[in-house]
């Protein structure tokens, strides 16, 4: 479908599609003209209707009614509209809109004037100071639904800040500030990352960079995990740079009264103060995504991460250990072979999400493997890395592990001498040494940080497998 004579950048979608396991369309919505788009994220509920999460128009006049700063030169504002749509009528059955409620205390004579450090609940016109210019003024870039509260969460990406609102609201509601389950309207119930959009504080009280994927914990997770209904997020930028970049995946856990259907606040704070835990690659680079990017926290305590630059899924144990970990093998949407070199953005790989074999979809599914994605695979690999054959309670032990410069393999006499091959994780062997003795070194340095497997032989039958972290 032609989208010109609509608007948006990175991020922007126009067409919401519902297809069944065949690849047959069974349910399309356009959402694309010279006011609305849809971009980044969608979100079926559990009444079968779909919220779409949508960037709103607003030319410089209408900004500058609303109480722009003079010296705020951008020449229109993309706001955020989230709609609710009934995919049997086409109705739009509920919206929200940030427009409706904002505050601003540069312009008495204009909209929307007020107390911004009073207005917690209201979104500053004049906050932008990550936009960088442009006129995509929030960056929203994930949506999420609770139907035990029947609340809606947006993830804002300029803002720095989670925003959680009150879904309970009639549509007319939702553009006031009274109503709901809350008594609040579409005022915002809930704000968490930077109270400096609000100010409660300055850059230095930011918790969250640039963050993606926010989403409450409750997909596949039963309601006894200890981190059930708290939210989970992919905080991307927490410290910039093109070698030593930090992202991590952390858990907040927001305070929630039931009785009085309001969240906690410190003051005008809202809180917690700070996050209930954090997940990080065993080596810190691999974790590194200044953009995109995922996380799924699983009710048994694992959880999987998406670092999207570097097209990189991993999934870690309670303890944090590295228990699984892919690369897309894919450059620019096409397969390359095994082991060949990716380049940074060259296999982006914007989410991933596991699903449990018992998925209702999965019924009745053919769920065999189809074959390779990668081109010329070493299906003899393959069978390295079954997990029959990794090593636990073995005469066999590996250490440090994350490894630096060099790696230790401490291996029984009666198994000497002994061939050692490294693998990369994508299939690549990347070294193969001869150990002549126990406890011999393994000079490593050579190798760039990431994930590897040890694969010793002896007389040319698998003996031990071993999975190492190099940081």
């Amino acid at each position: 479908m032609d989208l010109q004579g609509t608007f948006g950048g990175a991020g922007a979608g126009g067409i919401v599609e519902l297809v069944d396991w065949d690849g047959t369309v069974v349910w399309s919505y356009v959402v694309a003209n010279d006011s609305l788009r849809q971009h980044h994220d969608v979100h079926p509920m559990p009444n079968g209707n779909v919220l779409i999460l949508c960037w709103e128009y607003h030319t410089r006049e209408d900004m500058e009614a609303n109480g722009i700063a003079a010296n705020n030169f951008v020449q229109q504002y993309w706001s955020e509209r989230i709609i609710e749509v009934n995919p049997t009528t086409h109705e739009v059955v509920w919206q929200w809109r940030a427009w409706d409620h904002l505050v601003q205390d540069v312009n008495p004579a204009a909209l929307n004037f007020g107390d911004v450090a009073a207005s917690p609940g209201r979104i500053d016109l004049n906050y932008n100071n990550y936009s960088g210019g442009s006129p995509d003024w929030l960056h929203a870039n994930a949506l999420d639904y609770n139907p035990e509260r029947d609340q809606v969460m947006i993830n804002l990406r300029n803002m720095n800040e989670i925003w959680i609102i009150d879904h309970s609201t009639t549509t007319a509601e939702a553009a006031t500030s009274s109503g709901g389950n809350s008594g609040k309207g579409g005022d915002i119930l809930w704000r968490w990352g930077s109270p400096e959009t609000y100010r409660q504080g300055t850059t230095e009280d930011t918790q969250l960079f640039a963050q993606h994927d926010a989403q409450w914990i409750d997909d596949f997770v039963d309601e006894n995990y200890a981190h059930y209904g708290a939210i989970a997020v992919f905080n991307n930028l927490i410290n910039f740079s093109l070698t030593t970049g930090i992202s991590r995946g952390q858990i907040i856990t927001p305070a929630w009264d039931a009785a009085t259907n309001e969240y906690g606040m410190d003051g005008n704070t809202f809180l917690p103060a700070t996050y209930s835990e954090t997940f990080q690659h065993p080596a810190s680079s691999a974790n590194y995504s200044p953009i995109a990017s995922s996380i799924q926290v699983m009710g048994d305590g694992h959880v999987l991460m998406c670092a999207a630059r570097q097209g990189r899924s991993f999934e870690l144990d309670e303890a944090g250990n590295l228990v699984w970990e892919y690369r897309t093998p894919l450059r620019y949407g096409f397969p390359v072979a095994q082991g060949q070199t990716i380049s940074v953005s060259e296999n982006f790989t914007f989410q991933m999400e596991r699903y449990p074999e018992d998925f209702p979809a999965f019924t009745g599914r053919d769920l065999t493997s189809k074959g390779f994605i990668e081109l010329f695979p070493n299906e003899d690999y393959c069978t390295l890395t079954d997990v029959a054959d990794l090593s636990t309670n073995t005469p066999f032990s590996l250490f440090p592990n994350p490894a630096k410069e060099v790696i230790y393999l401490q291996t029984p006499e009666n198994q000497l001498p002994m061939d050692v091959s490294i693998y990369h994780t994508t299939g690549q062997m990347m070294k193969r040494v001869s150990i002549t003795q126990s406890n011999q070194p393994i000079d490593l340095s050579a190798l760039p940080a990431g994930g590897y497997y040890l694969k010793g032989e002896e007389g040319g039958n698998k003996a031990v497998i071993f999975t190492i972290v190099k940081s």
